[in-house]
């Protein structure tokens, strides 16, 4: 895989590296080899710059989290109103609150965070400004929530790869509460109840990787 496949499998929970660990051997372009410690004699993955990388398969990898949690907030004609979604993140940053990501709609957005970020007592005081400071038709607190990162260098301009993952999970009956592709178009994430999270990766896995 390359250096790009791995950050995007770290984000929910491929951690086999600290963060800053691996600058100098991306700034350096150099190969890396993750070896099993209970295998070490196996070859173990190679983690290598992208100049020159041919991908061999659709999909490299599957990480999942169970420790998100996420804010939905719905406020008509939202993409109208300038300035919304700064004041959101005014508040979050007054409470020293770091989000994980934010996809959105025209009048919707979800602010995903790693659940250990926030205690109760801070969810209710945040919820309470966002509710005073911007008035938001709907708000809610989802609490349980998993992430599912889907990652490959081999899944660029593959048209029919969206339905083709939600079709197994749809007759698996998980109900899929979110669902984002990166630009790079190197990975999907899913968004969950916890509940089905072992669920969400067997099935990929399956359907995927076992049979490429």
């Amino acid at each position: 895989m390359i250096y790009q496949e791995m950050r995007e499998l770290s984000y929910a929970g491929f951690s086999v590296f600290h963060d800053e660990a691996l600058i100098p051997a991306i700034q350096g372009e150099i190969p890396v080899n993750v070896k099993n410690t209970n295998a070490p004699e196996k070859p173990g993955t190679l983690i290598v710059p992208e100049e020159g990388f041919t991908a061999k398969k659709t999909i490299t990898g599957i990480a999942g989290g169970k420790n998100f949690a996420a804010l939905y907030l719905r406020k008509y004609m939202l993409n109208k109103g300038a300035g919304f979604t700064l004041k959101v993140m005014e508040i979050f940053n007054r409470h020293h609150v770091s989000y994980e990501h934010m996809p959105s709609g025209i009048d919707d957005l979800t602010i995903i965070f790693k659940k250990d970020a926030l205690n109760d007592q801070l969810i209710d005081v945040i919820c309470n400004e966002i509710q005073t400071s911007l008035n938001p038709d709907q708000m809610q607190w989802i609490d349980d929530y998993a992430i599912t990162m889907v990652v490959g260098e081999g899944m660029k301009d593959k048209l029919t790869l969206c339905a083709s993952l939600l079709y197994p999970l749809g007759k698996k009956d998980i109900s899929i509460q979110m669902i984002n592709q990166g630009a790079s178009q190197i990975s999907i994430m899913l968004g969950t109840r916890r509940k089905d999270e072992e669920t969400v990766i067997k099935t990929i896995y399956d359907n995927f990787i076992a049979e490429d």
